[in-house]
């Protein structure tokens, strides 16, 4: 396979997930933020793939073209909001805004 069908395939598989899995966690507000620096599929797979790794991520959908991340918690307990900034700023974007059931950060929450 060449290189630019597997980075697709990657950031395919990092966004999507099946409707079941959707359904669990379909009671829990999402949390939306805004990132800075997102040029194509694979700046949004990156960032997908820091968001999911952070403690009650459920899924994290990510969009380039709108500069939007947008995370569901597995559970009615909200993943960390600082712990969802600093996953970006690993990635190597930088968050502008964080809006979830936590409240809304337009600077790096202190937790």
């Amino acid at each position: 396979m060449n290189r630019r069908f597997m980075l697709l395939v990657l950031a395919l598989s990092a966004v999507f997930v099946t409707a079941a899995d959707d359904a669990l966690a379909a009671d829990t507000p999402p949390t939306t933020i805004t990132v800075e620096g997102m040029h194509c599929v694979v700046c949004a797979s990156k960032v997908a793939s820091n968001l999911q790794s952070v403690a009650g991520v459920h899924k994290a959908q990510v969009d380039a073209e709108k500069a939007v991340a947008v995370v569901t918690a597995k559970s009615s307990a909200a993943p960390s909001p600082l712990a969802l900034w600093e996953a970006i700023e690993k990635a190597g974007y930088k968050p502008i805004k964080l809006v979830g059931p936590t409240g809304t950060f337009t600077a790096k929450p202190k937790s």
